[in-house]
């Protein structure tokens, strides 16, 4: 039986709340991995629960890496095994193929990755022709899933890799380097313009707590060294992206709302849509533990903004644009035709719906302003995307009238989103 859509609570403005945000799944993905490649036991806080790494978890498992689930944390006994066959089901999780792909170029069993039909559909071809290139043995759908690897990699000197696509297909890489090395070094080269860097910066700042060393050479290239991760604790901090919802929130009803575990040390490149929201006009209190908001009266216009740098925080920003005086105009977005959905002319044909007519061209939307008494009732098609659904429930947070077609899509990273919305009611 199909469940009936779900329709987004209105709220109502000046609401003061405090929300824990769920640990970050970027960082927790990225951990666990590197936890697999890791001679002993590591203990990992602040992981979230949710479908991506659940998924995850269980592939580590088939991998021969033992996660153990306890209370407050999850303990990941490494390393994984590398000679015998496994079948991984990565379910609808992007992040979590590419790294697996990633993996399974170290192994010299064969390696079969699978996943949703929406995930069948994006491809991994940039990666996947790098390390055919090095002597693996690669079977795909066109660079798509089902993928059967069988490694290992033969160890290079030079990784080339086109990063204009997804920063993922270079985390893969970087994550696994130090044992993809010929020697003390590696050069990781990246071909095309590269989107979302921030990305990368948080792949090297997460190794460098397993002992790993890299760093950028240039904007373009990245040096790796040959070492062995060590295990042990990391804690994972809040997820920036499920950040600018609430950030959103506060800032068209001028409420308040204090994320009690995402501070001013974070190198999460979404931390930097708290700058959009200040220059929409809200105030912004930022403290090494924590971050307060407090929406402004009224928001400032935003005539043009790039936003290359914050992919998954963009969406957030689309849906937010007919609430903003004028016009605005978002640059930097050709990423978001192969994430969940294709997350530019998706939103934008749910703004038709709505009554609001955008400007698009490859990387570009224009979004002009609505009023929100005039945004006409409807059922979004979230299009199997978790963020399409916690993205546009900022439009329905104001319309009182916007339904979504499937409320349990946000389990993918974030299970309690609408328990933790309901809290602003």
């Amino acid at each position: 039986m199909v469940a009936a859509p779900f329709l987004i609570p209105k709220l109502s403005p000046h609401f003061n709340a405090t929300i824990t945000l769920p640990g970050s799944k970027s960082i927790a993905l990225r951990q666990l991995a590197l936890a697999a490649l890791c001679q002993g036991v590591s203990k990992i806080y602040g992981v979230p629960e949710c479908d991506d790494t659940s998924a995850m978890l269980e592939c580590l498992n088939r991998l021969g890496a033992t996660t153990v689930e306890q209370q407050d944390h999850i303990e990941v006994h490494g390393p994984m095994t590398r000679d015998t066959p496994v079948t991984l089901n990565a379910r609808m999780s992007g992040a979590s193929t590419r790294l697996l792909i990633g993996l399974a170029a170290l192994r010299s069993g064969t390696t079969l990755i699978d996943g949703h039909s929406s995930l069948r559909a994006r491809t991994n071809a940039p990666l996947l022709d790098v390390l055919q290139r090095h002597g693996c043995q690669v079977h795909s759908d066109a660079g798509k899933l089902p993928v059967k690897l069988q490694g290992p990699i033969k160890p290079p000197d030079q990784l080339v890799i086109d990063g204009s696509l997804s920063s993922q297909y270079v985390t893969a890489l970087l994550l696994c380097a130090p044992e993809f090395s010929a020697g003390p070094t590696l050069e990781i080269r990246i071909q095309g313009d590269l989107v979302s860097r921030p990305y990368i910066d948080i792949t090297l700042n997460e190794m460098s707590k397993r002992g790993g060393q890299a760093y950028w050479q240039d904007s373009q290239t990245l040096i790796v060294h040959r070492r062995a991760y060590t295990p042990g604790n990391v804690t994972i901090e809040g997820d920036a992206t499920a950040a600018t919802y609430f950030a959103g929130l506060a800032g068209i009803h001028g409420g308040t709302i204090t994320l009690t575990n995402l501070g001013n040390g974070s190198v999460q490149g979404d931390f930097n849509f708290f700058a959009v929201m200040e220059a929409l006009g809200a105030k912004v209190d930022r403290h090494p533990e924590h971050t307060q908001i407090k929406g402004p009266s009224a928001l400032n216009s935003l005539p043009a903004i790039d936003m290359n740098s914050m992919p998954d925080a963009a969406l957030t920003l689309i849906a937010l644009a007919p609430l903003i005086p004028g016009d605005t105009h978002i640059t930097g977005l050709s990423s978001l035709h192969h994430k969940e959905c294709d997350r530019l002319n998706c939103p934008a044909q749910e703004f038709k719906a709505l009554g609001v007519h955008p400007n698009l061209t490859d990387d570009t939307i224009t979004v002009p302003q609505l009023p929100p008494q005039l945004l006409r009732p409807h059922v979004l098609n979230t299009y199997h995307d978790h963020r399409m659904a916690m993205a546009f429930s900022l439009l329905g947070s104001v319309s009182g009238h916007l339904k979504i077609d499937h409320k349990p899509v946000v389990d993918k990273t974030y299970p309690q989103y609408w328990s933790d919305y309901s809290r602003l009611v």
